[in-house]
């Protein structure tokens, strides 16, 4: 066998492999403990769903979050691809059917975000997807709080859309100390504070801000993984971004970012499977 062969077979090898990696999703499980909690809840979270479908409709997806009989479903961004018009609708159908599970809260991304501008050629198209959405019964969070019930509990969920500067390429561009005051108020100490933030670029100031827990993606999960240390590159491409997966801890404070179901422009997971959350709620010392 030639090197020529030999290389031929190893890329149609990968090809292959990627082709059913970005097939498979699994569902990652953590739990948070708080005094600030008087009864056990669950919550679903899916991150950059970039219009990816696992099965006719999602049905695998849907079927996973039906298992975990979550009291909400949160999204911290980037249901869809902000130039791919059709990734919009399969967004619609799935949020159709996850608004029949549990009460569902969606903040934007920088995709969403992207797409506020009334100069980008999908403009119009994205407005009548999130009039079509908020008629399903999606709370959308704008930069806002709401007090809301998970489960029997009292919580107050907060959601923060960050300007597109901060998704610059290939740097993290500083994030004023007052940012998150100005922009969201003072967190409440008195219950759980839950922020969807999607970018993870400025964990360090969710947690200093006061959120309990913090929900981002972005990331997803770095693309490509290297076993033992971590993720090689960003979306945004920084190289080895410091918060790319998992429950990252800030003393008291959670932030857990997702890995994301879906991909875009590069379609690649190596080692870096798609992720689904299972999100357990419990007081403390349970």
């Amino acid at each position: 066998m030639t090197i020529l062969m030999i290389i031929l077979l190893l890329i149609s090898g990968y090809i292959l492999w990627q082709k059913w990696e970005l097939t498979k999703f699994r569902v990652s499980r953590y739990k948070v403990c708080s005094h600030k909690l008087d009864k056990p809840a669950a919550a679903a979270v899916i991150a950059d769903l970039h219009g990816f479908s696992y099965g006719k409709r999602n049905n695998r997806l849907l079927e996973q979050i039906r298992k975990i009989k979550p009291s909400m479903i949160l999204i911290p961004g980037d249901m869809l691809v902000s130039k791919y018009p059709e990734t919009y609708q399969t967004a619609l159908e799935t949020l159709a059917e996850l608004v029949k599970i549990a009460k569902v809260y969606y903040s934007y991304g920088n995709h969403e975000s992207r797409l506020r501008d009334s100069e980008r050629m999908n403009h119009p198209l994205f407005m009548q997807y999130m009039k079509q959405v908020k008629e399903l019964g999606v709370t959308v969070l704008e930069t806002e709080s709401r007090q809301v019930m998970l489960g029997e509990n009292k919580i107050m969920l907060s959601g923060l859309e960050l300007e597109l500067d901060y998704y610059e390429k290939g740097r993290i561009v500083p994030m004023e100390p007052s940012y998150m005051e100005e922009h969201l108020g003072n967190p409440r100490e008195d219950m759980l504070q839950i922020l969807l933030a999607h970018n993870p670029a400025y964990a360090e100031n969710y947690a200093a801000w006061g959120a309990d827990v913090t929900f981002c993606g972005h990331n997803h999960g770095g693309l490509i993984r290297i076993p033992g240390i971590g993720s090689l590159i960003s979306p945004q491409f920084t190289l080895f971004p410091k918060y790319d997966a998992g429950d990252i801890r800030f003393g008291d404070k959670h932030v857990i970012v997702s890995r994301g179901l879906g991909t875009h422009t590069y379609h690649v997971r190596i080692f870096n499977r798609a992720e689904l959350l299972d999100v357990k709620f419990l007081p403390e010392n349970s």
